[in-house]
């Protein structure tokens, strides 16, 4: 387990839950919750869908400045901050930076219908990472080609370990981090079983 993971000039750091900081020439978070405080100002926020756990406006109020951009599906509403919209197929440009939204969904349970949120593949200084949001392991995943893949792991909401690991198949990335497990009820995971099946699994440690 490693306190962040570097790649290509890119650093990212696993905040808990489905949050990270990806920092190159510009800081990128990516649906940040029960952030730790003084972290450094986001220049774009990333939000994959509106369940509290995602669109949690606390910890965007903490590292929103003047400029900060923040993109989120077309469901995610907050009345204090404006959200740059974003549908499933859309590419965006922030200077260095690229997003684009993938499809990210559930296939056997009610939690996240199709459409409703999205994942991201975002293209950061020429390091492409893969933020797959809150989903299961869907026939899309085939189309993902990056650097980096960022994938739940937790179950009950998303895809378990199991699935998981079987994702790591479809999906064509050099690395592969977990993520969404541990931080809320029912989402336990056995990480070091990941790290263990996957080649070139990493295992960032959660600030929190």
């Amino acid at each position: 387990m490693v306190s962040h993971f570097e790649f290509g000039g890119v650093v990212l750091e696993y905040i808990r839950h489905a949050g990270f900081k990806v920092k190159g020439t510009k800081v990128i978070y990516l649906d940040p919750y029960q952030i730790p405080k003084n972290m450094e100002k986001a220049d774009l926020i990333l939000v994959t869908h509106d369940h509290y756990d995602h669109l949690d406006l606390n910890s965007i109020k903490q590292i929103y400045k003047e400029d900060t951009v923040l993109v989120a599906p077309e469901g995610c509403k907050l009345k204090e901050i404006k959200i740059q919209p974003i549908k499933i197929g859309q590419e965006l440009s922030f200077g260095s930076v690229k997003v684009k939204a993938v499809p990210a969904y559930n296939l056997n349970k009610p939690y996240h219908k199709k459409g409703m949120g999205v994942g991201y593949v975002v293209d950061i200084d020429g390091v492409r990472i893969y933020h797959a949001g809150d989903t299961d392991r869907i026939p899309e995943m085939k189309e993902i080609s990056v650097d980096i893949a960022l994938l739940p792991v937790g179950g009950t909401y998303t895809m378990d370990l199991k699935e998981a690991i079987a994702a790591t198949k479809d999906i064509k990335a050099e690395f592969f981090i977990p993520m969404h497990y541990g931080a809320i009820p029912n989402t336990a995971a056995d990480v070091e079983k990941f790290k263990k099946e996957v080649k070139n699994a990493v295992i960032i440690k959660p600030l929190l």
